[in-house]
């Protein structure tokens, strides 16, 4: 909201400078944008009358005109044309400072001394108007400082008003929160106008779409001259407050929508068919806006219309038909209240945004249309020589009242940590515009109808608070018993990304939203759960897997020309309950924190929230050393990680179906006393593509964990080093081609008793020198004791492996 000093002026009186009065605004309500300067700050800007006006003897395009600027004349070469002996203009004169910053000084112009400047509407913060020289009429005094007649400044002040706010979107409703934060009066405009015009009864209102349009006024204003400029301090205030002047009969809308914080719109009576009609626009039906863009509509948008065709989207713009223009006679003025959350999704789903929806979207005051609609009654008959209606068409079924609130006076005090004075209270809140009776320490309140956010007691110490100043509560550190420290899950987690990183892996940390893409790629692990208001087109779904957002990542570090690497990410991701929530238990739940039973968190938000640890490894991870060959990518390489993170993991081959983004030849499941605690593997072809990833000699490998499986910080264990040397043996396996090789491994431990110190699989074999659906796996064994093996010992393990495993598995020992 662009709030002009001068104009604020007209309703609350204030001495303070401009530095203080954006400082007790930031503190007291809202935050200052920016603060833009108009005109001429510093200096003297004279009326002017032209003596001579000539063509520049050296330029064909500038002139030299004699101007008396009252008792003297001075020399002034100009670029513009428009000016003629006898005008009186605007000049500025040598030593004043424009808003740019710009100091004027004596000049000389192609050989010819020019003294000042005069002045268009745009250097002097009128309009946007700059192709000539602003002429005055003839009630403006030769050698009169301009400042008498209306200001040659202006500082605008940009409040970012908050979207609870919208009463603070009109000057009206700035000038009543100043006075409130300095304990002064504000005043509204008298309004007072003739009513001889033509009735409005000539006309009909219906009003079809009741529950989008709570309430319609119309009023007829015949005999305006849309010709007319309005007066200059209208256009001037329109112009500071960033929007542009065009006509009275428009600038009377436009100033009242600023001024009240109410859109209107005006509608060329002459062009209305019967009457208005306010309805939902029809299947396939189009209109062509004021901006010349034709719209198509559906049933779910908001329609003035008259008997025969839609004239304006409700709220948000109006239809080039019936519209304003210079051969426009006779209005019908419109002042209405549409649903905002309608206006906010009519605006877009059309991608148009307007001053008008902007305002009707953050939900307007029904009570307001009264005096808006006299208001702007008002200025078209003073401004455009309108005539205005006795009478005036309504649709205001359901009026809205004042709601009821009880203050607890005490209470606000411990809330805020400063004691509050209950007159004091009571004073502060009737300056917004409550209804406030006293009982004690107990306030009843009931809040203006302009105040919708003030809906429970809180709000109200918050108002009570930030009028006394929040910079006033003192600093105090909280009272507790509790010591300082990390909690056990956030040392694990502390720890978890500290060995990842000593490991060379560089941690992302990324939004829990993703976009529908990831849907396609990743299956039911990838699909993730669809957002109602969603930040942006990218983020419409929360992520049910750490993996899609790693990969977008990598792939972003690889259109920035980065060879490899690996990142990891401990983070959230979330599930469906499979438990519907209760919408009433479940809103509780969420704004308040209530149960109404026992019920688990995931049972009334119907999402389960899971930790996991991800890894992502791309290409080569680490490059090679003078000591060091390369780290590439691969699966052994992330089953390593996991082998680190996860102590004791089983790894079983993954059911292609349920981790279809990963090589069926090459992924795991992970488990821990049979439960899948995650997965492992290198990224499926068709999935590596769809993130732009797919290198032939580059792989990529990744791995997910549930965060509660890592353990990765074991107690340690010292172990007494031997000092008599191993024996290694090998053992050559024949099996069915369905039997795991770590199966095989883990029963070979069991047998191997005590001896046995070390075990691994070293190869495993599938082709013609089997017998089909047999494969060969070679085990080797390492054996030590306190005292000296001997052969006789160690052929007694072997065999008694080679047994189990003939036993469990049907080995035979592979001649």
């Amino acid at each position: 909201m662009r709030v002009p000093l001068t104009w604020l002026r007209e309703y609350v009186d204030f001495d303070l400078s401009v530095e203080e009065l954006v400082r007790v605004i930031t503190l007291h309500s809202q935050e200052i944008d920016g603060v833009y300067r108009l005109g001429v700050p510093e200096g003297e800007v004279v009326v002017g009358e032209l003596l001579t006006f000539d063509r520049h003897p050296n330029a064909d395009k500038l002139y030299v005109s004699r101007v008396d600027v009252g008792g003297s004349e001075v020399q002034i070469v100009t670029g513009a044309d428009n000016p003629h002996a006898g005008a009186r203009v605007p000049v500025i004169l040598p030593g004043s400072r424009l808003a740019d910053g710009t100091k004027l000084k004596k000049a000389k112009l192609r050989g010819v001394e020019s003294y000042g400047m005069m002045m268009s509407e745009r250097e002097l913060g009128l309009s946007n108007e700059h192709d000539g020289i602003m002429l005055l009429d003839e009630g403006y005094g030769v050698g009169r400082p301009l400042e008498e007649y209306f200001p040659v400044s202006e500082v605008v002040l940009d409040i970012d008003v908050t979207p609870n706010r919208p009463d603070l979107w009109g000057m009206i409703g700035v000038a009543r929160e100043l006075a409130a934060i300095l304990g002064t009066e504000f005043r509204t405009p008298e309004v007072s106008f003739g009513t001889g015009g033509a009735p409005t009864g000539d006309y009909t209102l219906r009003v079809e779409a009741a529950d989008l349009c709570p309430r319609y006024d119309l009023r007829r204003v015949s005999g305006v001259d849309a010709r007319r400029k309005a007066p200059v301090e209208v256009r001037r205030w329109l112009f500071a407050a960033g929007m542009r002047p065009i006509n009275a009969v428009v600038d009377a809308t436009n100033f009242t929508m600023l001024e009240t914080g109410q859109p209107i719109h005006a509608f060329d009576a002459e062009e209305i068919v019967g009457g208005i009609v306010v309805r939902r626009a029809r299947e396939g039906e189009r209109i062509t806006l004021i901006d010349d863009s034709v719209r198509d509509l559906d049933p779910s948008m908001l329609l003035i219309a008259d008997e025969e065709r839609g004239r304006a989207i409700a709220g948000v713009m109006g239809g080039e038909e019936g519209e304003v223009s210079e051969k426009t006679t006779d209005v019908l003025v419109e002042v209405a209240t549409f649903d905002g959350r309608n206006v906010l999704e009519t605006s877009s789903k059309l991608g148009l945004r307007t001053d008008a929806s902007g305002r009707f979207e953050r939900g307007l005051d029904p009570e307001m249309v009264d005096f808006a609609l006299d208001r702007v009654s008002m200025l078209l008959e003073r401004d455009a020589g309108g005539s205005v209606a006795a009478d005036t068409l309504s649709e205001y079924p359901e009026p809205v009242g004042r709601r009821e609130l009880k203050l607890r006076v005490a209470r606000a005090g411990a809330i805020l940590g400063v004691a509050v004075d209950a007159e004091r209270a009571a004073r502060d809140l009737a300056a917004l515009g409550c209804e406030v009776e006293s009982g004690g320490e107990v306030l009843t309140v009931r809040p203006p109808t302009f105040r919708r956010d003030l809906s429970r007691e809180i709000d109200l110490v918050e108002e009570v608070g930030r009028l006394v100043g929040l910079d006033r509560v003192p600093e105090t550190l909280p009272q507790t018993s509790l010591p300082g420290g990390l909690t056990d899950a956030q040392r694990r987690r502390r720890r978890l990304r500290h060995v990842l990183a000593d490991l060379g892996l560089s941690e992302a940390m990324l939004y829990p939203f993703g976009p529908a893409r990831w849907n396609g790629s990743f299956g039911g692990s990838g699909s993730g759960l669809a957002l109602a208001n969603p930040l942006s087109g990218d983020l419409q779904y929360l992520r049910t897997s750490l993996l899609p957002g790693l990969l977008d990542a990598v792939a972003r570090n690889r259109a920035f020309g980065a060879p490899g690497g690996g990142i990891f990410e401990v983070g959230n991701v979330y599930r469906r309950s499979g438990r519907e929530a209760t919408p009433g238990t479940s809103r509780a739940f969420r704004l308040r924190g209530e149960r109404a039973g026992d019920e688990p968190e995931e049972a009334l938000t119907g999402v389960v929230e899971l930790s996991k640890v991800a890894v992502v490894l791309d290409g080569d991870v680490r490059p090679a050393g003078w000591n060091a060959d390369a780290l590439r990518a691969g699966f052994f390489e992330a089953k390593g990680i996991v082998e680190r993170l996860v102590p004791g993991a089983d790894f079983e081959r993954a059911d292609p179906s349920e981790l279809p983004f990963l090589h069926p030849g090459r992924s795991a499941v992970v488990k821990v006393g049979g439960e899948s605690v995650g997965w492992v593997g290198e990224l499926h072809p068709a999935v590596a593509e769809s993130f732009d990833l797919r290198v032939e000699s580059r792989k990529v490998a990744a791995l997910e964990l549930d965060l509660a499986a890592c353990i990765v910080d074991p107690a340690p264990e010292f172990t007494v080093f031997p000092n008599v040397p191993s024996v290694a043996r090998d053992l050559a396996l024949v099996v069915d081609s369905d039997v795991p090789a770590g199966e095989l491994l883990a029963e070979a431990r069991r047998a191997g008793g005590g001896l046995l110190v070390g075990s691994r699989v070293f190869d495993v074999y599938e082709g013609e020198q089997l017998p089909q659906g047999k494969k060969s796996v070679a085990l080797s064994f390492v054996f030590q004791s306190d005292e000296t093996l001997t052969d006789a010992s160690v052929d007694g393990e072997m065999e008694r492996i080679s047994a189990a495993l003939s036993q469990k598995f049907g080995a035979r020992v592979r001649g």
